[in-house]
Parts: structure tokens; sequence; C-alpha cells
């Protein structure tokens, strides 16, 4: 991908778009720009800090280390989602929590922690406006939440489809509207078991909402999915 194009997409959406223009010209200015494959690992639980990256195109899995340290995957992030700032924001080792590995190939931009504290000493406007990118982090650990609140199980799998799927701008035209998932996968982010999935994808595929195919789900009418889930 072009940089300029992807310097485009990170600075239109989440974090880093809602800053000052002295705070985008100093992440990009060191920001490194990275193709990454599915099924690369990103971040360990418990990894030494190295900085933190943002979504420019794909997708990242975000797995969460349960009680026991099993790992499960809670959502999955997508262009304009900024992740690994835990060390900057708070210091010391990564989570022990949290794991990131890819999902779907995309590019992400990436930032070092000593340039990050580089920018952090310019200025406090500086450093208040990168610890703000913890509460990106909370809008979407609020999303999850409001999204596994929903009682009705077949609308609770709708809801988490979209609440994972590409921003509807990122689809390029005449491109498939797709995740690459397993009805594993979709039943593990909307706490469902596998029969439940299964029936509710194929309610949604009887519909004409979606398709399903081996590891993928192509989303077809996201109104009407949105709809659906939004049902009283």
């Amino acid at each position: 991908m072009n940089r300029e194009v992807a310097k485009k997409r990170i600075l239109g959406r989440g974090w880093l778009a809602n800053q000052s223009p002295d705070l985008k010209a100093a992440v990009m200015r060191h920001a490194r720009l990275i193709s990454v494959s599915k099924g690369d690992s990103l971040f360990h639980s418990g990894d030494e800090p190295g900085g933190i990256y943002g979504i420019v195109s794909g997708g990242v899995s975000m797995w969460i280390a349960g009680r026991s340290l099993e790992n499960r995957l809670g959502h999955i992030g997508r262009c304009g989602t900024w992740f690994g700032y835990a060390p900057l924001v708070r210091g010391g080792p990564r989570s022990l929590l949290l794991s990131f590995s890819v999902s779907e190939p995309g590019w992400l931009f990436g930032v070092s922690l000593s340039r990050l504290q580089e920018i952090a000493s310019i200025s406090p406007e500086h450093q208040r406006a990168l610890l703000s990118i913890s509460d990106y982090g909370l809008e979407i650990a609020l999303h999850t939440i409001e999204t596994l609140m929903i009682r009705n199980s077949e609308r609770r799998i709708a809801a988490t489809l979209l609440r994972i799927a590409p921003h509807v701008e990122d689809v390029p035209k005449g491109t498939p509207d797709e995740i690459l998932l397993t009805q594993a996968q979709l039943g593990e982010m909307a706490n469902a078991e596998r029969k439940v999935v299964n029936r509710a994808l194929s309610r949604m595929e009887r519909e004409g909402w979606l398709v399903v195919s081996y590891g993928r789900i192509r989303l077809v009418d996201r109104d009407a999915i949105d709809a659906f889930w939004k049902e009283a």
C-alpha cells in the first residue's frame, strides 16, 4: 500500500483522527508502515514493551486470557484502531490478559515506545493526547460488553457480526463485503454454542442477509442484520 494512502486512512478514523495537527504530524513522522499476513503474532501476553500499532487495513484478532489463562477471541479490530498501548500508559511489560494476532492480511502503522516517549516529552498537551488512546480502547470494550448483554442468542450473534465487520466505507466497490471467520470463532466472540451459531446463520442466510462459506461470512444486507438485532 502507498504510504500516503495509508496515512490518509489512519488519519480519517479513530484515536489519531481526533488529535491536533501537531500531534498527528509527530506520530506520523515516526510511524513505520508494515505489511502483515494472516496468522502473524503481534504481541503476546506479558511481552516486553515494544510500542503501538494502528490498523490501516485488514483485521487484528484480540485475544483475552480468562481465569484459566486460556486465550479466547474477544474482538477483531479494524481500520483506525490502535493497540499495544498499556506500557505507554502505565509502564512495565504488556498485560497478561491480552494478545494480538492478524486475522486478515493488511497493513499497520507501528510507532516504537521510545519515539512515543519523545513525543510525550514535547508538551503536556502531547502527553495527554497520547494517554487518551486508552479511552478508545475502553470504547471497544464497552461495545463488546453491550453486544454480550443481548439476551437473545441469535440477535447477539447478529450484533457481534456487525461489531467485527469491516467499516462499510472500507469495502472497495465491486468486492465482497466479508469477514474471514469460522463459525466456532463467531460463537466464541458471541458467547454462543456452535449449534446456536449454525441456526442463527442459517436463518440469516435464508433471509438473504448473508452468505456462509468455508472460513468466511459474506454480508449482503447489513441494514437488515442491524434491524434484526435491534428488534424489541
